[in-house]
């Protein structure tokens, strides 16, 4: 099955700035609470026509992500069709390629937890914002600065990148997660924004 879909991303987790696991580092904790939302612009599943769903995915690993016994959770919005729902589940759970996807859904992840239907709105643009997944989730998202109150707009470039190729750096000033054993709260924490692109190859863009 040959798909695609462009879309703005954004990502935040339990790590300081930066993240050390895009760089093959140990998380700042020793374990990964992560998660991702994606609003799609454009693209196609077959022929599903995906444009303007929007998903997010919930991961918590004990230890490192390579080390696998992950559990996660998917959320698609729910103005997505009966289609669209289908086809997001097929690609997130790794079934239908798309790098990062089949990577956590196929081998990481030890336990899927049942999908949520919910509302996600996504208000983040240029870094700023917010996010909201139904009852389950809520995000902030600033611009980093230094002591003084100077804003700075840092972009880490992975072209190895599974997640992204081009990111900017933000600042996730406040997240959380409750969802049945899906429970986290943090504060000035890892948050990165970008364009994105995936087909059933993986992140191309």
């Amino acid at each position: 099955m040959k798909w695609h879909f462009d879309a703005r991303y954004f990502t935040a987790c339990n790590c300081d700035w930066g993240c050390p696991c895009n760089f093959n580092a140990r998380p700042t904790e020793g374990r990964c609470l992560g998660w991702g939302v994606w609003q799609i612009g454009s693209g196609n599943f077959g022929d599903v026509d995906l444009n303007g769903a929007a998903f997010a995915l919930y991961y918590a690993f004990p230890g490192a992500i390579e080390n696998g016994d992950g559990l996660a959770c998917l959320y698609i919005d729910e103005r997505a069709s009966k289609a669209q729902h289908d086809a997001l589940l097929t690609i997130c759970s790794g079934r239908a390629g798309g790098g990062i996807f089949e990577l956590f859904g196929q081998q990481l992840v030890r336990e899927w937890l049942p999908t949520k239907t919910t509302a996600i709105r996504c208000e983040i643009n240029d870094g700023v914002g917010h996010v909201r997944i139904g009852d389950y989730a809520a995000a902030e998202s600033v611009l980093l600065s230094y002591p003084d109150g100077s804003v700075i707009t840092p972009r880490v470039e992975l072209p190895h990148g599974i997640e992204f190729k081009s990111g900017l750096m933000t600042n996730a000033q406040q997240w959380w997660w409750r969802d049945g054993e899906l429970l986290a709260n943090y504060s000035d924490k890892y948050g990165a924004y970008a364009q994105v692109k995936f087909t059933q190859e993986g992140c191309v863009a």
